[in-house]
């Protein structure tokens, strides 16, 4: 699979989570995890920002300015980040591309 680049097709393309994959609080723990049939994984903080945007009514681009907004300290690393980590989970096949 291509890696993921902002200037790639992925940039004007709005991610969402696959019918079978779930993001949720844990009841016990009070963690974010996203669940699918395979796994349950558990987030960290910045994966669960990243994945409460992938709903399908934003672009790439979009959810990246947003958290660029919301974490302007971070932002030299952030794009690179939400990249590799988008591109971790499009890999899985936990994302789907509208």
């Amino acid at each position: 699979m291509q890696e993921l680049n902002i200037n790639t097709a992925y940039a004007s393309k709005r991610p969402s989570l696959v019918k079978h994959v779930r993001l949720q609080i844990d009841r016990v723990t009070g963690e974010p995890v996203l669940l699918s049939q395979e796994a349950v994984l558990t987030l960290n903080r910045s994966g669960y920002e990243i994945l409460q945007r992938c709903d399908g009514t934003r672009t790439l681009t979009q959810i990246i300015g947003e958290l660029e907004r919301q974490y302007p300290t971070v932002k030299a690393d952030l794009v690179r980040d939400v990249l590799q980590y988008v591109d971790k989970l499009n890999q899985k096949g936990f994302l789907q591309w509208i």
